[in-house]
């Protein structure tokens, strides 16, 4: 009879360790690899003894990948890597020259302490001794907030001058994440680690090397400090690389790092979208369900889908037209937001069958916008039927936020306003320029389909997403025909004057490429948005 389980979650930080996930048991069955002979091994740190370590009780298994496995002892953490045949294996060795980086690092104080190299059996091992300090993820999230403004800056400060030196010294790290950087609290410093996939020259790292290497730098920060924190990065770096000054070098890093995170997440996204979602048939209705949903709403949608004439209490529904169904509904005095999605004539029905159907589009879409750090409402459950001519083929609750006509008379409120409308249309257009930098067309771009909370961190949340794509890169054409559609939006109140030049100017300063035609966009932008209120207006 095997002995009871124990669960230990562990976390890999080359010198800080969180408790996070992995199997061991009792009996300790590591899949460990045979320990190197002592005439295998090149040693530089004497307190190393490889034979003790694999021989001892307190060895635990840190890590695993396909080829790779990290192991923790007495303050060394040990990273087994398993080899190829024949020459591959000689040209590729990850703990050689993980090894050989961190020599060199190791002159400076840029990383963990190398303690050791060995090679033996198919496989090779790198050992490092621990580095006290929590990783730039955890730092960030829970010191970085208590710091006073003055502490900060000094922080920038360290690591503007770390990625000054890195870089001088001819490392460059293709595998930057928050997890890869140690901060050193008793010695300020940072160190950086997992040296596997990082490169090194013989030379300091030219300017193209440079501007290649923020670009993998900056995403991680993107999300954990604001925009005027990383305006200060780049000024004191800048001192060191003086072509930081030029406006168009940094929009080069920008829209590469961009470009790298949208391929990122066409790649991982619909893996990480499907592993969380619960996918349910009942007979020819097909239903997705993700994991935070209670099991309660599925039966509300399901008897919504088959009863919708006992949901349609006038008090309870926000918007009746050929297409959609909106309503408000209430469980448990949880508020939540339904749309119903209908059939609007044969035609529209045939071609459905062809198809993804909206609300399936609807959820995947919600999700990959969540996936890009973009604010929308979490779709908890959705269902399609399976019959594009019934009066409900499908259908999506997501939770409740005040979007309705509170949500539009405080965003004519604040438009009135002279410098709190000055910065709402500033904030509009970073967050529109941010979604199509992120491969977002939203379709259907109006004021009305945003909503605005300045007290909250997210201060936009879009919603509606039923003409919303997900491009490998937004077109221009998509661009400015969603600018059209959100000054228009905004032209047609009658509140404020110069709204669309406004806009535009704004986006143009982050948007480089139309820098040059800003005169002509301005025109063009001008005649359109006119024209799509003289539709509007005859349309009413």
């Amino acid at each position: 009879m095997q002995g009871p389980k124990r669960y230990l979650l562990l976390r890999h930080h080359w010198g800080y360790y969180k408790e996070v996930t992995l199997l061991l048991s009792m009996n300790r069955h590591l899949p460990l690899p045979p320990c190197p002979h002592e005439k295998n091994w090149e040693i530089c740190d004497p307190a190393f003894d490889p034979e003790s370590l694999w021989n001892s009780e307190s060895m635990r298994l840190v890590k695993e990948a396909a080829k790779r496995k990290v192991f923790c002892c007495n303050g060394y953490y040990i990273k087994a890597f398993k080899l190829g045949y024949g020459a591959i294996s000689f040209f590729r060795d990850p703990a050689r020259k993980e090894w050989t980086i961190a020599t060199k690092l190791h002159i400076g104080s840029h990383t963990a302490p190398p303690a050791a190299y060995g090679r033996s059996g198919g496989w090779s091992y790198f050992a490092a001794s621990e580095i006290e300090g929590p990783d730039l993820d955890s730092f960030l999230c829970e010191d970085w907030p208590s710091l006073t403004k003055t502490q900060r800056k000094g922080v920038i400060n360290l690591f503007s001058q770390f990625i000054a030196d890195i870089s001088e010294i001819g490392v460059f790290q293709p595998d930057f994440h928050l997890n890869n950087v140690i901060f050193d609290k008793r010695k300020e410093r940072f160190v950086l680690i997992d040296l596997h996939r990082a490169r090194l020259a013989d030379r300091p790292l030219n300017i193209r090397e440079r501007m290649d290497q923020l670009s993998y730098i900056t995403p991680p920060l993107w999300e954990k400090v604001r925009k005027r924190e990383i305006l200060e990065f780049t000024s004191l770096l800048s001192q060191k690389w003086p072509e930081l000054k030029n406006r168009k070098r940094r929009y080069w890093i920008q829209e590469r790092a961009l470009k790298r995170m949208r391929q990122h997440w066409d790649k991982r996204g619909t893996r990480k979208i499907l592993k969380k979602t619960i996918k349910i048939r009942y007979g020819k209705i097909f239903m997705l369900r993700s994991e935070q949903c209670p099991e309660h709403l599925s039966n509300l949608l399901l008897s919504f889908v088959k009863n919708p004439e006992k949901f349609q209490n006038p008090e309870k529904i926000l918007k009746n037209s050929r297409h959609t169904l909106c309503l408000k509904v209430s469980t448990e005095s949880t508020k939540y937001f339904l749309k119903a999605y209908r059939s609007s004539g044969n035609l529209k029905s045939i071609s459905y069958l062809f198809k993804t159907p909206r609300v399936l589009r609807a959820w995947h879409t919600s999700r990959n916008l969540i996936l890009r750090h973009i604010s929308t409402p979490f779709p908890l459950v959705a269902i399609h039927t399976g019959n594009p001519w019934g009066s409900i083929y499908g259908a999506m609750l997501s939770p409740w936020i005040e979007a309705g006509d509170s949500n539009t008379i405080f965003i004519k409120k604040t438009l009135k306003q002279r410098k709190q409308g000055e910065r709402l249309i500033k904030d509009l257009a970073y967050f529109l320029w941010q979604m199509h930098e992120k491969g977002i067309f939203h379709g259907d771009c109006k004021i009305t389909n945003f909503r605005f909370n300045p007290a909250d961190k997210n201060q936009f949340t879009v919603f509606d997403l039923d003409s919303t794509r997900i491009k490998k890169a937004v077109k221009d054409r998509d661009r400015i025909s969603d600018i059209t559609n959100m000054c228009a939006s905004m032209e047609m109140w009658k509140i404020r004057e110069h709204i669309t030049h406004d806009f535009l100017m704004h986006y143009i300063r982050l948007h480089i490429p139309w820098e040059k035609e800003n005169t002509k966009l301005l025109k063009n932008m001008s005649e359109r948005v006119e024209a799509r209120l003289k539709r509007k207006r005859n349309a009413f």
